[in-house]
């Protein structure tokens, strides 16, 4: 039996809409914990003055806003655990150093590069077309670009000074989704936001088998980036599984009892912190 927690949830208005953390608040508060809402962008707060975060066991954040990670970052300098911690969730932030500690340890990803665009359209050889222009700060698909050829490259007037840039791989429709809360992991495969699926096709929607391959492979990236509660996006490929995108405590979809699981995990990582 756990003892009655004081939580905190560092969360944006258009994340407390989704899945997740609506699903975690309901189920700590169905075990009798006490929840605080803390919206970075609806209050004031005066540095030095910690009363905000006093008295919480945890703090949890979902978001990655400026404000949000200062928050974080502010709580963990006074001595307070968070999940996750601020240094992971801008690690995976920055959608090219994210790409870079990918390709630097030695995980599998797709050919990458990092430039301007003029410079990327008369680098990329024609053969390795069709490419997928990201923004640095993207997230939930938001700005992805799929280009075709050097001649389309050049005509894109691109928001930022460099884009990332990546190797487009045509699948059967679908994704496959690592979920990561702590060590355990699950594998899901969602529909791709850019390869339709065929009409009349059976759905390959939902929980899919973790073979030790992948789990292998979503538990180095948790370790990777430091990061508790994770999202690994990747593609199958006819050179294996490859990692597209880690994200910093996803929906969890499709997860059976994510809710609880990730109820779990926080009173164990509490339980953690007072023995500590």
């Amino acid at each position: 039996m756990h003892r009655h927690l004081k939580l905190g949830i560092l969360a944006e208005a258009r994340y407390l809409e989704q899945s997740q953390p609506a699903g975690l608040i309901k189920e700590l508060e169905a075990r009798s914990h006490a929840i605080t809402i803390i919206d970075p962008q609806q209050n004031f707060y005066l540095m030095g003055n910690d009363d905000w975060f006093k008295g919480q066991d945890l703090l949890i954040g979902r978001g990655r806003s400026w404000g949000l990670l200062a928050l974080l970052k502010w709580a963990e300098a006074a001595g307070k655990t968070t999940i996750n911690r601020q240094g992971a969730i801008s690690a995976v932030h920055n959608k090219a150093q994210m790409s870079i500690a990918l390709a630097s340890s030695g995980l599998p990803i797709p050919q990458t590069y990092l430039g301007a665009i003029e410079q990327l359209a008369g680098s990329i050889a024609r053969e390795a077309y069709p490419i997928i222009l990201k923004p640095i700060f993207g997230d939930n698909s938001r700005g992805l670009l799929v280009v075709n050829s050097p001649e389309e490259m050049r005509g894109i007037d691109w928001p930022e000074p460099v884009a990332l840039a990546q190797r487009y791989f045509r699948t059967d429709g679908y994704d496959l989704k690592l979920y990561g809360i702590g060590s355990d992991i699950w594998a899901v495969r969602k529909p791709s936001p850019f390869n339709k699926i065929a009409d009349g096709a059976e759905s390959k929607e939902g929980l899919t088998d973790l073979t030790p391959e992948l789990q292998d492979l979503g538990r180095r990236c948790g370790t990777l980036f430091g990061l508790e509660l994770f999202g690994v996006d990747c593609i199958e490929t006819e050179h294996g599984v490859l990692i597209i995108e880690i994200n910093d405590y996803p929906n969890y979809t499709n997860v059976p009892d994510a809710s609880s699981h990730l109820a779990d995990f926080v009173e164990r990582r509490a339980t953690e912190v007072a023995q500590s």
